[in-house]
């Protein structure tokens, strides 16, 4: 089974081919040949068979001539990522750049926390090196250093962050993952912190990439889930030759044993316990694990919280919440593990949501340069399909290599679009695979959803931004200047970053709704696992409340909704609480946010 689960990665000295090398044009027609749609009734089977079931209709929209604006100088932000490559091409220097939205002194403006390499990729940590930042948005809009002050200028080899408040004292903690140790930070809420890692016992002895919070025992309290990525030893690292040039560079990630992944739970008092072991979640080996990006979703409806992760080069993971603190991987069963042709890929960012709007929760993944990006759709009993052909995907997406990625309504049409941030791992793929149009820096893209899930790559017409190319990495998105369309910040590695503002509104263009959900009693402050669904002319929008999506960032966790041309009056939530209440909350007015307080709406079944 070892060839079979294998992903290429051009330019990485491969240990395991796997499979022949196959040309865009053949990957397309293999795909056009593939779109019979099937229940999955025999794991193999799923992953063979795929199609489409689509009952959405438009609201409207277009994109508009700037749809993103760089507006990084002009807010002050002039952060700078450093990676510490010094050509030894350790692999942990190709792989990190994350970020999070998190309003940690509580004024309704959206601060940013920004994660550090170092001038050292081989240290875990570096005493003298350049820290992680924390900018401080004010009234105005421009974003200030705090990082010092706040107590966060944290000097380990970083990778990502999750935000959410573990204790439910009303305010946004702070969680860092590193090569190395990882750093839990508790919110003072007098503008500190206090690096609280040690006692609270989630440091982590792995290699760790994205972590999610999110309740999974239905207690009320956060919990902390960690993706860790290899077992990796920079003091005996060597680098590989395996090209054809004999140039130094990064090994495959098949070299190395897959990290397990990390289960911590929130035993209240500022203490967490690793259950990784008896909950089942430490899968490992050459051809398991290697955990990348990490989503909180209840994939089969069941009221409690599941978690997908995007695994690299080896099947994906879903760990099906099975109560009692235990899990079992259903990844296969549900569709999810491998693509179409039942292939694993080398998997890097991933996020959810209704894209083809029959309600339920699809999801996307962005993968390595000649595999296509991956959507599988949900059928609403706990499988899933591979769509990407049906989605218009595989063209668009096939020779760029995505990290960061989110599903939202960027133009507030009432649809899922699809941005993506790209840039490759191997700096000299150009010269490597000469002739196949691959590069180190590549330019984002940006898919707009038809209304009916199917994407169109627009980037070419969406404005300047996209013309120019960088080393994506994290992107992490959020409302920072409160207007209702969706902005992002990109870490682009060893590179400077970049804030995008939305330019729908902007543009005149796009209705909207934004909801800010509270938890209380049973249900966590953050409200994290619960389900909005939103009911405007005879329409209904689901939404997923969470944090944890993309690739190493933390995003900012309000609902917004696109409602373009749909009537304003009479709009209606249903939300069902991660704890299992379901209310409804009428009369919600477009246009602005709006908090929902658990046990504030209408009682419902």
């Amino acid at each position: 089974m070892g060839a079979r689960l294998q992903s290429r990665r051009p330019g990485q000295e491969n240990l395991d081919p796997g499979f022949p090398e196959v040309k865009a044009e053949s990957l397309i027609n293999m795909f056009r040949l593939s779109h019979v749609k099937s229940r999955p009734l025999l794991p193999r089977l799923a992953m063979a068979l795929f199609g489409v079931s689509i009952v959405f209709y438009p609201f409207g929209g277009g994109a508009a001539a700037d749809a993103f604006v760089d507006v990084t100088a002009e807010k002050n932000i002039s952060f700078l990522h450093v990676n510490g490559a010094v050509g030894k091409k350790l692999l942990p220097e190709s792989m990190i750049g994350g970020a999070a939205w998190i309003d940690y002194d509580g004024d309704g403006r959206l601060d940013l926390y920004l994660v550090q390499g170092h001038g050292d990729s081989g240290k875990a940590r570096n005493p003298g090196a350049q820290s992680n930042v924390l900018y401080r948005q004010g009234a105005d809009g421009r974003f200030t250093d705090v990082s010092a002050k706040a107590g966060v200028a944290d000097r380990g080899y970083g990778a990502g962050a999750a935000v959410g408040d573990y204790d439910n004292d009303g305010d946004a903690d702070l969680y860092v993952t590193n090569f190395g140790r990882n750093t839990l930070y508790r919110n003072n809420a007098n503008g500190t912190f206090t690096d609280i890692s040690r006692e609270a016992g989630v440091e982590c002895p792995y290699w760790s990439a994205s972590a999610a919070f999110a309740d999974v025992n239905g207690d009320g309290l956060l919990d902390l889930f960690v993706t860790n990525y290899l077992i990796y030893d920079t003091l005996v690292h060597k680098a590989c030759t395996g090209n054809s040039r004999k140039l130094p560079s990064y090994c495959h990630p098949n070299k190395y044993d897959g990290a397990p992944d990390s289960l911590f739970i929130n035993r209240g008092g500022g203490r967490f316990e690793d259950i990784s072991k008896q909950a089942g979640v430490t899968r490992t080996g050459r051809i398991m694990a290697k955990g990348l990006g990490v989503l909180p979703t209840d994939y089969d409806g069941d009221g409690d919280v599941d978690f997908l992760v995007a695994n690299d080069s080896v099947p994906n993971f879903l760990w099906r919440n099975l109560g009692g603190g235990r899990f079992e991987d259903a990844a296969l069963e549900a569709g999810v593990a491998l693509n179409t042709h039942a292939r694993s890929e080398a998997c890097m960012g991933i996020d959810g949501g209704d894209v083809d709007g029959d309600g339920h929760i699809d999801y996307f993944m962005t993968n390595y340069a000649e595999e296509t990006d991956t959507l599988y759709r949900g059928e609403g009993d706990g499988f899933f399909f591979d769509g990407t052909y049906k989605a218009g995907l595989i063209e668009a997406t096939y020779k760029p290599l995505g990290f960061g990625t989110r599903l939202f309504d960027y133009d507030l049409d009432g649809d899922l679009d699809i941005y993506v941030t790209r840039g490759h791992i191997v700096q000299l793929i150009a010269e490597l695979q000469p002739g196949k149009g691959l590069s180190y820096e590549q330019p984002d893209q940006l898919l707009e959803n038809d209304g009916r899930g199917r994407f169109k790559d627009i980037s070419a017409r969406s404005g300047a931004w996209f013309s120019k190319r960088f080393v994506g990495r994290g992107a992490a998105f959020g409302d920072y200047d409160n207007d209702g369309d969706i902005d992002v910040y990109i870490v682009n590695l060893s590179q400077k970053g970049v804030l995008l503002r939305n330019n729908t509104i902007e543009g005149g263009r796009g209705g909207w709704v934004g909801l800010a959900l509270r938890g209380g009693g049973p249900c966590n402050r953050d409200a994290y696992g619960s389900r909005v669904e939103l009911r405007a002319a005879g329409r209904t929008l689901v939404a997923e409340v969470r944090s944890a999506a993309s690739y190493l960032v933390a995003n900012d966790p309000r609902v917004v909704f696109g409602l373009a041309a749909a009537p304003v009056a009479g709009l209606q939530a249903r939300v069902r609480w991660a704890d299992g209440l379901v209310e409804v909350f009428e009369n919600l007015e477009a246009g602005r946010y709006q908090v929902l307080q658990r046990g504030k709406g209408r009682a419902a079944r």
